[in-house]
């Protein structure tokens, strides 16, 4: 269980909500929550959010096996967008209120060490899409001390699907914008952004969060570029454990990963002609965007 500590509107359709978290676990970026905030029989099942900042002074942050500084965090902040009567019901939880939270749960950001990736002149390219800009807070703290290249590209139908944009600002990071309607940034999509930006896939890595066909687009440059690239999926799910099977993604057969810099086929692949499925709760949310079959998405 976690407490409500605010639950603030920042844009139109968007929310920041903060819990206390008592015995918070280690969190990596990219995981995630699944929330279930009334007893009611309506909304019966939990709904995931991922995690966009750790609360509290000396939140534990990790940098690849090691944290930034000392401590514990107090607690988690995700950001979520009313979409439906969940979240519609969220926007009424006030301070105090008590929510069932499990978690954190999922995996993490491979680390660009582990990618191919060179070791001198690292470049993390970030591509986020309105609420796909969730798990890249806590990625780019985790590597501010890093010495490593930090850009994040980030792109909304308007200025007001860009939540978080502040805190973003707030790193000293790199930022380019895009807005379809040209009301912030240039006008276009994200992956237009992206096309300008791929530049030496041995130093380089993509990360990607944001509608499927935004991921989509960005898997496709990076395979064409062949620079590493990882996707953070928003699949619906019921259980966030793997149990009901409703978040299944369906993996590309015969596709390669990079590792360590050397191309060899994934290890949990069967032959062309097999039919593989992932859990996006429990192998992801993030893949090696070449591991995904995008013509079945």
């Amino acid at each position: 269980m976690a407490k409500v500590l605010y639950n603030e509107k920042i844009l139109p359709f968007y929310y920041k909500l903060g819990m206390s978290w008592e015995g918070l676990p280690a969190i990596e970026p990219g995981q995630f929550v699944m929330l279930r905030i009334t007893e009611n029989a309506a909304p019966l099942l939990r709904r995931p959010f991922g995690i966009y900042k750790i609360l509290g002074q000396g939140a534990s942050l990790p940098v690849r096996g090691r944290t930034q500084t000392g401590g514990k965090g107090q607690g988690v902040e995700i950001i979520y967008k009313v979409v439906g009567k969940g979240t519609g019901l969220m926007t009424n939880l006030k301070p105090g209120d008590i929510v069932d939270v499990l978690g954190p749960l999922g995996n993490s950001f491979q680390p660009i060490g582990r990618v191919g990736a060179a070791r001198q002149n690292q470049r993390i390219i970030m591509a986020a899409g309105g609420i796909g800009i969730v798990p890249f807070y806590l990625l780019a703290k985790s590597y501010q001390l890093s010495g490593i290249s930090l850009k994040l590209l980030f792109g909304g139908r308007g200025k007001d699907d860009l939540p978080g944009l502040e805190d973003f600002k707030k790193l000293g990071i790199e930022i380019k914008i895009s807005t379809q309607d040209g009301s912030a940034g240039e006008k276009g999509l994200v992956t237009e952004l992206l096309k300008s930006e791929i530049r030496n896939p041995k130093s380089e890595i993509i990360y990607a969060c944001g509608a499927k066909a935004m991921l989509k687009a960005v898997a496709k440059m990076a395979e064409d570029a062949n620079t590493p690239c990882y996707v953070s999926l928003d699949n619906a799910m019921a259980c966030g454990i793997g149990a009901c099977l409703g978040c299944a993604v369906k993996i590309g057969s015969g596709k390669w990963e990079v590792e360590s810099g050397e191309s060899k086929p994934t290890s949990h692949l069967l032959p062309p002609t097999s039919q593989i499925y992932k859990m996006v709760c429990k192998d992801g949310p993030v893949f090696n965007a070449r591991e995904i079959a995008w013509e079945e998405i």
